[in-house]
């Protein structure tokens, strides 16, 4: 399942979040040559790692073996602090129902949760958070191949300025908006049923769990079968 944890409440997951550290710097670092991220503790922890941070792991068996990271654009994050240079001066969408899509990685691995490979659940799991969560766009400074994707799983995806490089690489900032539909998309493109999060319940938690069938945008689908599975219906 993928969990949601606030960063205010990591001191309640200590187990947890340490695992995310490592997690991190062996697929960023170790796999992907982050080299600017590499720490002797073998820990990838940035200066957005702070109370405003949402992490996402997913975690099979104990192990975290996925992850992703949101940050309130109305707070400092990555277009913001470090990569402004990629609008070329341009705005960028920011408020409180508008957040950063950082940090998504999967390992490579056979692992699958109920036969769905993990990188599959991950994806399907951010968009059905950002639903609960009342999240309606997400910023997010990716390849313009990992955009394709984006549109192909349902994502109504729009590019916020033409492509830079990046330490040898093409960047593209982009908005992604998660819909019911699109997360319906998620669950015929994978085989996935159900729900995928596991969503903290914490008293400070601004995101409780909102059912699905109380979103107005998803009334129009009341009639679907995946998505009465879904809402729990």
């Amino acid at each position: 399942m993928l969990a949601t944890i606030l960063g205010a409440n990591t001191h309640d997951y200590a187990d947890i979040m340490e695992q995310v550290w490592a997690f991190r710097h062996r697929q960023f670092v170790e796999r992907l040559g982050w080299e600017a991220c590499r720490r002797a503790d073998q820990r990838e922890i940035d200066q957005f790692d702070g109370d405003e941070a949402i992490h996402l792991p997913l975690i099979v068996g104990g192990d975290v073996v996925g992850y992703s990271r949101l940050l309130p654009t109305l707070k400092p994050h990555l277009l913001s602090d470090v990569y402004p240079h990629l609008m070329d001066g341009a705005e960028w969408p920011r408020g409180p129902r508008v957040y950063e899509w950082t940090r998504c990685i999967a390992e490579v691995s056979d692992r699958s949760i109920a036969g769905v490979p993990i990188s599959n659940i991950l994806m399907t799991g951010v968009m059905e958070y950002c639903l609960v969560a009342g999240i309606g766009t997400l910023v997010v400074e990716t390849h313009p191949k990992l955009v394709n994707l984006l549109l192909t799983t349902g994502w109504d995806v729009m590019p916020l300025a033409a492509p830079s490089m990046l330490d040898g690489s093409l960047i593209v900032p982009i908005t992604a908006k998660p819909s019911m539909a699109g997360l319906l998309r998620h669950h015929e493109l994978y085989g996935v049923t159900g729900s995928v999060l596991d969503l903290e319940r914490a008293p400070g938690n601004p995101f409780a769990p909102v059912p699905l069938q109380r979103l107005a945008f998803a009334e129009e689908l009341h009639g679907h079968i995946e998505y009465a599975r879904i809402a729990g219906e």
